[in-house]
């Protein structure tokens, strides 16, 4: 069976709160953080052990996605990854500007989260507010052009992972819970977008029925991402 490994990108965009309300949140979030770099690197070790030396990488267009495919393209002696438009992730920051101009206590509170700074019972509250706002959206006009744009990108990865035996993928959040998605039928994507951990692996077998047929094979793999610090937490498990 073929494997699409469907990776999202590292830490990115460490000071995009800053302009959470000036309009200027999409252009700051689009670049890796030094701890994006690492979170990157760790993944590429580990799909080096577990995919063949120059196995291709494709990714979507965004700063963020190219500079984790040419770090995982590396790891995996491939050739220059290709882009792919249908890996793009939305725009968060379109979808989340007005909402953080009406709330501005939200941006606050999600500034102390990163910082890790916010009591657990108010984390678990504003990441409910934020899927509630992300979910919105997703009930609006504009997702369904989405799913189809992702769903086209995944049929043209599982007919590469046909022909190569395996595939790596470098994406986003929400266009990797809308791959799962098609795959877990009832399953909301909101539920899923907020599981998605940076550098973190998601598999997909490509079977040769049906045009090729795919599986979900694992959600979330984070393993390779576990290191502990010296007071016990995991510092390559972000969400940012």
């Amino acid at each position: 069976m073929a494997v699409i490994y469907l990776v999202r990108h590292g830490q990115a965009g460490q000071n995009a709160l800053d302009n959470a309300t000036g309009g200027g949140f999409e252009a700051a979030y689009d670049r890796l953080s030094e701890l994006g770099r690492i979170q990157a690197e760790a993944t590429g070790r580990a799909l080096a052990e577990r995919t063949p030396q120059g196995t291709p990488v494709i990714h979507g267009p965004l700063v963020r996605q190219r500079d984790t495919a040419a770090v995982i393209a590396e790891a995996l002696g491939s050739p220059p990854p290709c882009v792919h438009d249908a890996w793009r992730e939305i725009r968060f920051g379109d979808i989340l500007t007005p909402w953080f101009r009406e709330r501005p206590d939200i941006v606050a509170d999600l500034g102390k989260a990163r910082a890790g700074l916010l009591p657990r019972p108010q984390v678990d509250r504003v990441n409910r507010e934020l899927t509630d706002a992300v979910g919105r959206w997703a009930d609006g006009p504009e997702f369904p052009a989405f799913r189809r744009r992702v769903r086209a990108g995944l049929q043209d990865a599982a007919r590469t992972a046909a022909d190569t035996g395996a595939l790596v993928v470098v994406s986003s959040g929400g266009p990797i819970a809308a791959c799962v998605a098609e795959m877990l039928p009832g399953v909301r994507w909101t539920t899923l977008l907020m599981t998605v951990l940076n550098g973190s692996v998601t598999t997909i077998g490509v079977t040769p029925e049906a045009g090729p047929g795919m599986r979900l094979r694992s959600l979330n793999e984070h393993a390779h991402l576990d290191r502990q610090d010296g007071k016990g937490g995991h510092p390559l498990r972000t969400f940012g």
